[in-house]
């Protein structure tokens, strides 16, 4: 029995050093991963070095050589809600020898899911020198239209946290914790995480994207509860319905974003970056007639003083810009109507299409729940280019344009509304090519003007060579081939 029972305890202490093993190796792995976690979130490269370009213009501007700054503000219904034009004001007051040309294409409603469906084509659109961005949704399609901006553009990016529609909690040190009582925030036993989804998004998944992205990142969220807790007032006299900002909201969202935007305009140091590149014309007696320029991105401009006599057609790697496929763009599609600021389809795919033309889909047959309807397509180059309905995605005739079925905004209108639309119901969008459109006219205040030919766009990112026909009198106006390089590849 002695030697039965000796047997047993040493079994036990085996199986109690093996659980005591396990243990330790387990917390050890949770340690590792609370470092990493930790790790992920602490950038060590500054937002200065981040937007660099966009601090170099404003700070290098003056009166005899006023330089412009193109923005897109993006997002949904708190960046549509106009905060940016009061922030916009400022900018102009505060930095009046920099010329800021704004678009907002925010889409109220549109959170991630929804916003990664139109994100790519309205960024090429503008295709800003800077993107300040606020969605709300999910945090993997948030990252995914962050690559979006990354790789079809050079723009420099500013995000914005969460403001404070309640009061939000302080940061947790998510990760493992040996104690009984969570720190205020936190919620879990031993592995602990932030108690709130926006107070996740705000201090724990934006600033890992901002690391991995190399994103600025405007705190808002902290800002906000600072001043609620400094102030002690209700969040809702904040609030025109929840999460949405009245006057007063949109207000403090705009002081915030200056405040913050203004210290990273004074603390700018020379930084710079290499994403975008000015290349100055060969401006010799023996170049008049062309120019050829090498360039590495994916999009090529001509910048100058006075229109050209000629519209400047480029041939890139031989083939000239009428048959480049990136230089044809799907237009936003017109609105649904019913909620005015939603197009009535989210995405229109170029599938290999090279003609600039007007598009019309007609919706007839539209169920009274408005699930269901038909359509017929026309081109007004090809004419009949089929019929299709909501269930199923469609394909042209001529193969140049597919719309996916998941795209049509007509019953989630009518969720939002429950008005229904009224058949016939036609949408329209078009294809252009801006390579061979009339350039951007950028008035630059002071009796002179900038004119922005793109000479090629949507082009792999590598390296290129441009040929441009100039005329010798053309020649003396051209200032400058701006080259863009996004960070990522496609």
């Amino acid at each position: 029995m002695r030697y039965t029972f000796l047997m047993v305890g040493s079994g036990g202490l085996k199986i109690a050093g093996w659980t005591a093993g396990i243990c330790l190796l387990l917390l050890g792995l949770a340690a590792w991963a609370t470092r990493v976690r930790h790790t992920s979130e602490v950038d060590p490269v500054s937002d200065q070095q981040k937007i660099a370009r966009t601090l170099g213009i404003i700070r290098t501007s003056t009166p005899t050589d006023r330089k412009v700054l193109k923005v897109l503000f993006y997002g949904q219904s708190i960046t549509q809600s106009g905060w940016n034009k009061i922030a916009l004001e400022h900018w102009r007051q505060m930095y009046p020898n920099t010329i800021f040309v704004s678009e907002n294409r925010a889409l109220g409603g549109f959170s991630s899911e929804a916003l990664v469906r139109t994100a790519e084509q309205d960024i090429a659109a503008f295709y800003p020198d800077l993107i300040v961005f606020h969605d709300y949704g999910d945090h993997r399609k948030y990252e995914q239209i962050i690559r979006f901006f990354r790789s079809q553009t050079a723009a420099d990016i500013i995000v914005q946290t969460d403001h404070g529609e309640v009061l939000p909690d302080p940061p947790c040190a998510e990760g493992l914790h040996l104690t009984l009582h969570n720190p205020p925030g936190c919620v879990g036993f031993l592995w602990l995480s932030q108690r709130d989804w926006h107070d996740e998004m705000s201090y724990h998944k934006i600033p890992a994207f901002a690391k991995k992205y190399a994103l600025a990142v405007e705190p808002q969220r902290t800002w906000w509860r600072q001043y609620l807790l400094r102030t002690h007032i209700n969040p809702n006299s904040l609030l025109a319905d929840f999460p949405h900002p009245n006057e007063q909201g949109e207000q403090l969202i705009a002081a915030f974003f200056d405040q913050y935007f203004d210290d990273e305009v004074r603390k700018w140091n020379g930084e710079t970056e290499d994403n975008v590149v000015s290349i100055p014309p060969d401006k010799t007696e023996q170049s008049a007639g062309q120019d050829t320029v090498e360039f590495d991105g994916s999009r090529i401009e001509l910048l100058s003083t006075k229109p050209l006599s000629i519209r400047p057609k480029a041939v890139i790697d031989g083939t000239a810009s009428k048959d480049i496929y990136g230089c044809y763009m799907v237009t936003r599609a017109s609105s649904i109507g019913t909620v005015p600021d939603w197009p009535a389809l989210r995405r229109i795919s170029l599938v290999n299409g090279r003609t600039t033309e007007d598009w019309t889909a007609t919706l007839t047959h539209i169920s009274p729940d408005q699930t269901s309807f038909s359509f017929h397509v026309t081109s007004s180059v090809f004419g009949d280019e089929g019929d299709g309905d909501s269930s199923h995605d469609f394909l042209s005739k001529s193969g140049e344009v597919r719309i996916e079925a998941q795209d049509w905004m007509v019953e989630k209108a009518f969720n939002a509304k429950h008005i229904p639309l009224r058949e016939p119901f036609q949408v329209t969008w078009s294809v252009k090519n801006v390579c061979e459109v009339e350039p951007e006219a950028i008035d630059l205040g002071d009796g002179s003007m900038q004119y922005r030919y793109v000479l090629g766009a949507g082009l792999a990112n590598e390296r290129h060579t441009v040929v441009v026909p100039i005329s010798a009198s053309d020649l003396p106006m051209v200032s400058e081939f701006r080259a863009y390089k996004p960070p990522l590849d496609p």
